[in-house]
């Protein structure tokens, strides 16, 4: 009897009672068990009101997830990280001055990009997990971080995740849901073990598969950035295909089909058959369909350099979209050291300038671009923690998906550092 008067003001569509029964059902596995303690639930909304979303906006505080830990954090990183700084400070001084000695193919971005790479990261500022239970791990990442180790082992987020929480294989690699480029910063997901990894791996590639707005996403996905000029336009989208730029690799450009663009490109390709197999088969792949919507939040300043507060959802999801995308419509994101000003791939995200003038008349000037970059540089060099540090401003805010064992719709969000 108190069970039923428990649900008596409650309306339960028939089709949540096996699942409710699945709740409760006795396990002595803790493994196997799929709700109790370990998953927590929090609002009673979700899709069309059938199951509860469960909405996690903030990192968790150490005491709450102390408890998770395998391996205490530690307690005197502070006089390590203050070292630390003190030798970037230097590394990057020698980096200026032996700037004209360095070599063609590592410019002074590249070298930047590899000592903030190889460099080890505190556990006390750089693990901030937003939610974790047996099965994920939701973490929130800073920009200049690795989201994985990649294959020269470096420092990364997902190696704190490993180190300090674990998973079911003891091995980081098998926790690898998806990636953050090193300098955006924002929310990801590991798994916990294989299964879990391939339903993530699943529900990640099928992405959005029948169109935005159809109510069969699986993954939703939203950034907000920083881009240079006050845009025009409110709101659109972008539609434009991405392939891997073969005069600088491995970046990304716009693809424009043109029989002079193929012959320059089977040319160029030709050119690399010396490298390694993995190189070749990624130079290799063929143009995607890249398709990204943006409106704008607000119009803004940094300091007195005009720039616009987008909010970015990437419908497809190729390798670095939002960063081309965003140049090639003459708005490159602040702080972007490849797309951006004077950066290492192609200007204007790989659009040739006639189309790109015509297409963009709107976009923000060589000037203020210019302006902003050498804000950035600044801002760089003297290791400001103020306001704007000049990093990258593109940040992955809000991420939803169901989760890989119950199917109930959950929801992250972090809002951008700038």
């Amino acid at each position: 009897m108190c069970t039923l008067n428990c649900f008596r003001a409650v309306s339960i569509p028939l089709i949540l009672l096996p699942w409710i029964a699945a709740c409760y059902a006795p396990t002595n596995n803790k493994k196997s068990r799929i709700f109790r303690s370990d998953i927590r639930y929090v609002d009673w909304a979700g899709s069309r009101g059938l199951v509860p979303l469960q909405k996690f906006k903030n990192p968790m505080k150490v005491e709450n997830y102390n408890g998770w830990l395998r391996k205490q954090l530690p307690k005197n990183w502070t006089n390590i990280s203050h070292e630390l700084e003190q030798w970037d400070k230097v590394r990057r001084r020698n980096l200026e001055e032996d700037h004209e000695k360095l070599d063609v193919e590592c410019d002074s971005n590249k070298a930047y990009a590899e000592l903030k790479a190889s460099q080890p990261i505190d556990p006390n500022i750089h693990l901030q997990p937003i939610y974790i239970d047996s099965h994920i791990i939701v973490v929130n990442k800073e920009s200049g971080v690795l989201s994985v180790p990649g294959p020269r082992r470096n420092p990364s987020v997902g190696g704190l995740v490993h180190e300090y929480i674990g998973n079911d294989e003891d091995d980081v690699d098998s926790m690898v849901v998806h990636r953050l480029d090193m300098d955006t910063s924002g929310i990801i997901c590991f798994a916990r073990n294989k299964h879990v990894l391939g339903v993530l791996h699943e529900a990640f590639r099928n992405k959005s598969k029948n169109g935005i707005g159809s109510g069969e996403e699986t993954v939703y996905k939203k950034y907000e950035a920083f881009v240079c000029g006050h845009m025009v336009s409110m709101e659109g989208e972008i539609d434009l295909p991405l392939v891997r730029d073969q005069n600088r690799p491995p970046f990304m450009k716009v693809f424009i089909e043109s029989p002079q663009a193929e012959a320059q490109q089977d040319k160029e390709h030709e050119l690399s058959i010396e490298k390694h197999m993995g190189y070749i088969k990624m130079m290799s792949k063929a143009p995607k369909e890249s398709l990204s919507l943006y409106r704008v939040l607000a119009w803004e300043y940094l300091h007195g350099l005009p720039v616009t507060r987008l909010e970015l959802i990437p419908i497809t999801g190729r390798t670095h979209q939002l960063r081309v995308h965003c140049a090639a419509i003459g708005h490159p994101i602040v702080g972007d050291c490849i797309y951006g000003y004077n950066g290492d791939g192609s200007p204007n995200g790989g659009l040739p300038y006639d189309i790109f003038s015509s297409m963009f008349q709107s976009r923000a000037s060589d000037l203020i671009q210019k302006e902003i970059f050498e804000l950035v540089q600044k801002k760089q060099q003297q290791h400001d923690v103020g306001e704007y540090n000049g990093n990258m401003c593109l940040h992955a805010k809000q991420l939803c998906f169901l989760h890989p064992i119950t199917r109930a719709p959950m929801s992250f969000e972090i809002d951008a550092p700038f």
